[in-house]
């Protein structure tokens, strides 16, 4: 048990070198344990205490989140793990996609966050939407109002750390999907048909799976593809009701414009950036585009893709208040 990490601990290449860019040599105020053999990784000393208000404690902690804010955030971090996945055990992980988003949106009832002309005056994380079988689990949704518009909005974001460059699908590699998803009646189908068109992905019908000719995070595009899913029922009055705490709320906000888009953090060296997050950042693109033809050809005006993934560090100046988890992702001020 350690307050820093050993990069020669961690197997996975992308994975070394990420952490080293963000950690090496780095005492971070707390303690990290390896977890993990095949695949090893960092988390806090705490990981694996199956206890939601002794590890939420723990974080805030960590993070030095102080009495005045900690009330909040425990309500926050009650609702990021709730999904239907294992969310306390990887909350936990140094490199969390979830944590990230938690740390970022959870004070944003008491700080309002300006956004693309929205600001934002409320935030949700793991809500549940309506799909195939198992339901899609956004990371955060955001409640806010047009500064030109005034009209309410509703914005369903997906966060991202380091999925699309470790959890990326190698050149020619097989990714299952169900057929459902291309069936004519499922608002899915003609996207991903559109997609295989235009060659960002090959569909192979017979096995039913996806692959590319190229690398490619096929996982995190399938996903924005399962949200928009969702939220088409959503806006239909399709609602998935099982253990979703807060759905009257969002439900009952009386949105006018519906916003589905994508957060990706960004502080990786410039190896990583051009490998994985440009590639990705232009299929994101050319995904959101295709959705968005879709939605004005089905009249459904009021609901459309962010064209451009967010980045985390242009949310730099807005974390700074927090001086420890400023730190923990983007280095001292």
């Amino acid at each position: 048990m350690s307050d820093t990490i050993k990069i020669d601990e961690l197997k996975n290449e992308n994975k070394k070198l990420l952490y080293k860019h963000l950690w090496e040599n780095k005492h971070f105020g707390f303690n990290v344990i390896r977890t993990g053999k095949t695949d090893p990784s960092y988390e806090f000393e705490f990981a694996g205490k199956n206890l939601v208000e002794f590890v939420g404690e723990s974080v805030a902690n960590n993070f030095g989140i102080d009495n005045e804010k900690k009330t909040v955030f425990m309500e926050k971090f009650k609702m990021a793990c709730s999904g239907t996945g294992d969310e306390l055990k990887m909350i936990t992980t140094l490199h969390s996609s979830s944590l990230c988003a938690l740390l970022f949106f959870f004070d944003v009832d008491e700080r309002p966050l300006k956004l693309h002309d929205v600001e934002f005056t409320k935030s949700y994380f793991e809500f549940k939407n309506k799909v195939i079988g198992y339901p899609s689990n956004i990371d955060v949704v955001l409640l806010g109002r047009n500064l030109k518009t005034n009209k309410k909005v509703l914005l369903f974001l997906e966060s991202k750390f380091s999925e699309y460059i470790t959890g990326i699908n190698k050149a020619n590699s097989q990714y299952e999907i169900g057929s459902s998803y291309f069936k004519e009646n499922c608002f899915s189908a003609p996207i991903y048909k559109k997609m295989v068109s235009e060659g960002i992905l090959f569909y192979n019908a017979e096995k039913s799976y996806f692959s590319s000719t190229d690398d490619k995070y096929i996982e995190g595009l399938k996903q924005i593809v399962s949200h928009y899913y969702g939220i088409r029922n959503f806006l239909d009055q399709k609602f998935y009701t099982k253990d979703n705490e807060h759905l009257d709320e969002i439900r009952d906000y009386g949105a006018e414009e519906y916003l589905l888009g994508e957060i990706l953090f960004n502080n990786f060296n410039d190896e990583l950036k051009q490998k994985y997050l440009i590639p990705y950042g232009k299929d994101y693109n050319k995904l959101a585009k295709i959705i968005n033809i879709q939605c004005e050809n089905e009249k459904k005006t009021e609901l459309r893709v962010l064209e451009d993934s967010l980045r985390y560090s242009d949310l730099k100046d807005y974390i700074s208040v927090f001086p420890k988890i400023h730190d923990f992702y983007f280095g001292v001020n």
